[in-house]
């Protein structure tokens, strides 16, 4: 089943569904945005709207039960979104200018939310696994996130308010979970965990501070908060059930 309502000049939507009662639906609004949509599969949902200029989003989807939401807002925004497998779930909204957003998950039950709000914000995010889950939210300019969960159960929630904040995000294992906040401009943190069970939270509020975290192995907790400006911290735990707390002013 397809769907597509379009109003204003020159805008461009492209559906390819194979399969059996896949569902896609595509409204756009505005001026020159363009939809790319392919499913292929058995009950696969897709749901796309455009409100603006020049926003550009593509989805792919193949396998059962999968279902991608869009929404963009604004001008100059791009959204890919590609998933394989079963009953995986992404949702992306945008906001504003020049935001970007790559998603790809590939397995059963994976769940992806992204929001972008302001100007020429990044986001990529990568699941493989079972019943990973990711959210990340972005509000002003220049921030950038990235996400790579691998395994089975793992979470992470990346939070950015301000300018040209960065965050990376590794896990593979199990049941592994992040958390990061960055308040202000230019902070840095990048977490790793390989192994089980480990957790690891990241709190920035300021500028230009940076946080490195390393977590192998099983039930390891590393809790980090920087506050003010130009402060550096690096926690590296290997083996079972290690904690570590840094917090500096």
């Amino acid at each position: 089943m397809v769907g597509t309502f379009g109003f204003a000049q020159f805008n461009d939507s492209d559906v390819l569904q194979v399969g059996i009662l896949n569902v896609s639906d595509v409204d756009q609004g505005g001026l020159l945005n363009f939809s790319d949509v392919i499913q292929v599969g058995i009950l696969n949902d897709s749901d796309v709207d455009q409100y603006g200029a020049f926003n550009y989003q593509g989805t792919l989807q193949a396998g059962f039960g999968n279902d991608s939401d869009v929404l963009q807002v604004g001008a100059a925004n791009a959204s890919l979104t590609g998933q394989v497998g079963a009953l995986n779930s992404s949702t992306v909204l945008q906001f504003g200018v020049g935001n970007f957003s790559a998603v790809g998950q590939v397995g059963l039950a994976n769940v992806q939310g992204t929001l972008q709000i302001g100007a020429g914000n990044a986001s990529l995010t990568g699941q493989v696994g079972a019943f990973n889950a990711s959210g990340v939210l972005q509000i002003g300019a220049g921030n950038s996130s990235g996400v790579l969960q691998i395994g089975l159960a793992n979470a992470q929630g990346t939070a950015q308010f301000g300018v040209g904040n960065s965050s990376t995000v590794f896990q593979l294992g199990a049941f592994n979970g992040a958390g990061q906040l960055q308040i202000g401009a230019g902070n840095d943190s990048d977490v790793a965990q390989i192994g089980l069970g480990n957790l690891s939270l990241t709190g920035q509020f300021g500028a230009i501070n940076d946080s490195d975290v390393l977590q192998v192995g099983a039930f390891n907790f590393s809790a980090v908060g920087q506050f003010g400006l130009g402060h550096s911290s690096t926690v590296v735990q290997a083996g079972l059930g290690n904690v570590s707390t840094v917090t500096q002013f």
